[in-house]
């Protein structure tokens, strides 16, 4: 494999929640160093565009959807006794995962996806499928049915 770190994408979803597991799994199987990557959505158009009205708009999901994810990370992996670290960073998931294998040379990614319908699949950007399609390192997807979902 191409290093001793996996990666996996957290959001503090089930789906997420899932891949996390997963690649807890591979790491303590393969002893490799675990990395989680939460990405922060970018910057809204109206504030680079600097729109007076954004400073209203209350920014602190974010934040909150941060927390959640480390906080996932902790509960989980916290007593396994794995080498793992949580990482922050901003932008496009699938872009911002690519750039995370690129720096850390990482031998995998996980990534979780939850099971959609055929038609919520073409609505909506999947992240797993777009990073899979252009990746240094293996993708993992892990398939995630939650409540409430559609098998296709």
């Amino acid at each position: 494999m191409g290093g001793e770190t996996v990666l996996v994408g957290v959001d503090g979803g089930d789906s997420g929640r899932a891949a996390l597991r997963a690649a807890a799994a591979y790491a303590a199987r393969d002893r490799v160093r675990l990395r989680a990557v939460h990405v922060r959505p970018g910057p809204l158009p109206g504030e680079w565009l600097g729109w007076p009205s954004m400073e209203l708009y209350d920014t602190a999901w974010r934040d909150a959807l941060e927390l959640d994810a480390w906080l996932c990370c902790t509960l989980l992996l916290g007593g396994q006794g794995l080498d793992w670290e949580f990482v922050a960073t901003e932008g496009r998931p699938a872009d911002a995962l690519r750039e995370r294998v690129r720096l850390d040379a990482a031998c995998a990614v996980y990534v979780g996806a939850r099971v959609r319908s055929r038609w919520a699949a073409r609505l909506h950007r999947c992240t797993a499928v777009d990073l899979a399609r252009r990746c240094a390192c293996p993708v993992r997807v892990i398939r995630f049915a939650g409540p409430g979902s559609v098998t296709p």
